[in-house]
C-alpha cells in the first residue's frame, strides 16, 4: 500500500501533462485558424491596402485573405457561385441590395463606410473641347461612355443627375453604355469616346500602394456631376450571414469607421 501511492501520483502527473499538451495544441490550432476573408471593390483597393496594413498591426493573430475586382463581379460570385466571404464591400446600392434581398447579409451589419461621386472626364487631349457638363450638348461631342445604368450604381446616378440637370434627353443618343465602370474608364484612356463618367475613386484604381496618388495622365477631369445636384453614392461594408467568424468580421467593419480608415479613404478620393 505504501509503495502504490508514488505510482499513483506519477500516473496522475502524466495524465495532467498529457491533458495540458492536448489543450495547448487545441489552443494553438484555434489561433492558427483565426481567419477573415474580405471582398474588396477595385475602386477602394488602394485605401484598403493602407487600412489593411494598420489593421494587421493591431490584430497580429488574424490571418486575412481578400479578393478584389469589379464590385459587380464580386457580387455575382456571392449570388451565383456560392462564395461566402466574411465581409463584403459594395460600392453602391446596385452592388449591395441584391445580397440583402436574398437574405445573405447578417441583419444589422450593413454599414455605410464611404461616399463616392461621379465625375465627368475626357481623354487628356480633350478632342471634343469639353470644358463643362453643358458642353456635352455640343455637336462636337459624338460619344459619351457611361456604365450600364441598370446594373451599376455609378451609371444609374449619372443618368439621374443628367435628368435633374435637364440635359439627359438631349444627350442620351450619344451614350455608349459599357458593362462596368472600368470599361468606361478604359474608353477614356484609349480615346474611344469624347467624354465619359466614372467614380472619383476609380481615377486611382491602378495606383499601387506606396505610389503617389495622382490621376492618370491620360484622363482629364472636367467636373463633379453629382455635386451639381447634391447627390452622393454610399458604399457599404457588411458581414455575410454565412460568415464563420462574425465577431472578427464585425470588428473589421467597425474599423472602417475609425479615424485611421477614414483618413486613408479620403486620401484615395472617397470617405465619409
Amino acid at each position: 500500500m505504501l509503495n502504490s501511492r508514488p505510482g499513483l501520483n506519477l500516473g496522475n502527473l502524466l495524465i495532467s501533462i498529457i491533458a495540458i499538451v492536448i489543450l495547448s495544441s487545441c489552443m494553438i490550432k484555434q489561433a492558427e485558424t483565426k481567419k477573415l476573408e474580405i471582398y474588396v471593390p477595385c475602386s477602394v483597393f488602394g485605401a484598403f491596402c493602407d487600412i489593411l496594413d494598420q489593421y494587421k498591426k493591431e490584430n497580429p493573430g488574424l490571418k486575412i485573405k481578400f479578393d478584389t475586382g469589379n464590385t459587380i463581379v464580386l457580387m455575382r460570385k456571392v449570388l451565383h457561385k456560392g462564395r461566402r466571404p466574411d465581409v463584403y464591400m459594395g460600392t453602391g446600392p446596385f452592388e449591395t441590395d441584391p445580397l440583402e434581398k436574398r437574405g445573405l447579409i447578417e441583419p444589422g451589419t450593413k454599414t455605410v463606410f464611404s461616399y463616392d461621386s461621379v465625375i465627368l472626364t475626357t481623354p487628356f487631349s480633350n478632342p471634343d473641347d469639353v470644358n463643362s457638363i453643358n458642353d456635352l450638348l455640343s455637336q462636337k461631342v459624338k460619344t459619351i461612355a457611361i456604365p450600364n445604368a441598370n446594373i451599376n450604381s455609378s451609371g444609374h446616378f449619372a443618368v439621374e443627375a443628367f435628368k435633374k440637370l435637364g440635359i439627359w434627353e438631349k444627350i442620351k443618343d450619344k451614350v455608349i453604355f459599357t458593362q462596368y465602370g472600368r470599361e468606361s474608364r478604359s474608353y477614356i484612356i484609349k480615346g474611344k469616346v469624347g467624354a465619359g463618367v466614372m467614380y472619383t475613386s476609380c481615377l486611382y484604381e491602378d495606383i499601387k500602394p506606396g505610389q503617389e496618388i495622382i490621376a492618370p495622365r491620360e484622363i482629364k477631369v472636367i467636373d463633379n456631376i453629382l455635386k451639381k445636384v447634391d447627390m452622393k453614392i454610399p458604399s457599404y461594408a457588411c458581414v455575410l450571414r454565412a460568415s464563420k467568424n462574425k465577431k472578427e468580421a464585425k470588428k473589421f467593419v467597425e474599423f472602417l469607421l475609425s479615424d485611421f480608415a477614414q483618413n486613408a479613404l479620403k486620401r484615395w478620393g472617397s470617405g465619409l
